[in-house]
């Protein structure tokens, strides 16, 4: 392990009635082109009706040895934007060098949209951001963005951006008509953008996009998949950011699947089964959404998911494609816990054919506190090595509430083969001794 350690606290003053001191949902990525160069995206000010006040993004250029924050400009009404919240950071390189930072935004009532601003000085400042996808309309509501580059140089569409989100769709009564999701790319660096396409049918109702590009070119998705809607019935609440729950079609629970597009996102394959019934974490916090990473060199997928079941079941599982249309069986990633055991948040990521996996671990005799772990595997997947400890405990006593306690709905971790960095919230007791919240990020750089 190079560094770890707290790279970031609140950037921008409470609004309204943001929870004060509290950094949530963070992403990371590694630039491939100088691995030394590193940039990790937050919440800044948690809403517990969604969202944040703006969105922080911290950066290093020398592996982590010292890191640098900010508030990212022109989002919010906080920073001289004309959004009133911003959410679902993620972060993403170029084959140049570009650092790339995807948003979800949104006002009080309606209007929703998708933003992607560009550094071009390693993540140190950014421009303006460039809208993306905007939505007036009560009847679509944008949610769950993610961004994607393609970095493969033997792809016909090196450098193109894709930007997925997840659209809610609704009759003018609120009857919901379907949950699918959508990209749109750009070719210029993310100034301009396609027009949508739909990656799902329009009546699936889905979230939670997670592509991934193969050395061809190809795109593939994973998400979750709740059912059809004409199916009808009672089922899963799809979540979403702003707004209420969408309950889906009823069924035998929440699917992992795929689809993939070997067009550049113009058109996609049928839908391909990664796991059926998967989980959603532990009761009472917010958490857990399905991740997926690849490896670069080799093509292969990971996805990896909660299992669904109380105690030890709800252990970390992953599942390995070597062309995202073929998966393998669950591989237990975490195992040999006693049933107080329950797992958070696991990423994925996979460099010169090792894949990492980080968690947080949960022992029920003391619920509050939760630490942090990481295990790799030098078989791609197969086994895993025993888990190391990353940084302090957490304390979910002192975290972001937002329908339970919220760590974030995703954490960070990414991998070149040289250089593997985690990023994760920590909530601890407050400097102030009259404060209620105490959550900051942190990042573990490891050479691996």
């Amino acid at each position: 392990m190079l560094h770890v350690g707290q790279i970031d606290q609140q950037d921008v003053a409470p609004r309204s009635t943001c929870e004060p001191d509290t950094l949530v949902e963070p992403d990371v990525a590694v630039s491939p082109v100088n691995p030394s160069i590193q940039v990790a995206v937050a919440h800044d000010c948690r809403f517990a009706t969604g969202g944040a006040v703006d969105i922080s993004y911290a950066w290093t250029h020398d592996g982590g040895a010292h890191w640098q924050h900010a508030p990212m400009p022109g989002l919010t009404k906080a920073v001289g934007g004309v959004w009133e919240r911003a959410s679902d950071p993620v972060v993403a390189f170029g084959p140049d060098g570009s650092v790339y930072v995807s948003a979800l935004v949104f006002d009080t009532g309606c209007p929703s949209g998708v933003t992607v601003s560009r550094s071009t000085d390693g993540g140190a400042t950014f421009g303006a951001p460039v809208l993306v996808q905007k939505s007036t309309t009560c009847t679509v509501s944008d949610d769950k963005n993610w961004l994607v580059v393609d970095n493969q140089p033997n792809s016909p569409f090196y450098g193109r951006l894709y930007q997925f989100w997840t659209e809610f769709l609704s009759t003018s009564t609120g009857r919901s008509i379907g949950v699918p999701q959508v990209v749109r790319w750009s070719n210029d660096h993310g100034q301009r953008w396609s027009p949508t396409h739909l990656v799902t049918p329009q009546d699936e109702n889905t979230q939670d996009s997670q592509p991934v590009i193969e050395p061809n070119g190809s795109v593939v998705d994973t998400y979750m998949f709740f059912g059809t809607q004409r199916a009808g019935g009672q089922g899963p609440a799809i979540i979403r950011e702003h707004g209420p729950a969408v309950t889906a079609a009823a069924g035998s629970g929440v699917s992992m699947v795929a689809r993939t597009s070997f067009d550049g996102g113009a058109t996609w394959s049928a839908r391909t089964l990664i796991a059926p019934n998967i989980g959603g974490g532990p009761a009472g916090i917010r958490c857990c959404l399905p991740l997926t990473a690849g490896d670069p060199a080799t093509g292969h997928l990971y996805t990896v998911w909660n299992a669904n079941g109380p105690g030890v079941l709800d252990a970390v599982e992953l599942s390995t494609s070597a062309d995202g249309q073929h998966w393998s069986g669950p591989v237990q990633v975490t195992s040999g816990h006693s049933p107080n055991i329950q797992y958070l948040n696991a990423a994925v990521a996979a460099a010169g054919g090792r894949v990492f996996v980080s968690y947080s671990r949960r022992d029920l005799t003391r619920p509050n506190l939760i630490q942090q772990e990481l295990t790799w595997s030098p078989a791609g997947g197969a086994t895993f090595a025993p888990p190391i400890a990353l940084g302090p405990l957490s304390n979910l006593k002192y975290a972001a509430v937002a329908g339970g306690k919220f760590p974030g709905d995703y954490t960070g971790l990414s991998a070149t083969p040289t250089r593997l960095t985690a990023a994760w919230c920590v909530s601890s007791k407050p400097p102030n001794p009259a404060a209620t919240y105490h959550q900051t990020l942190y990042a573990a750089v490891l050479s691996p």
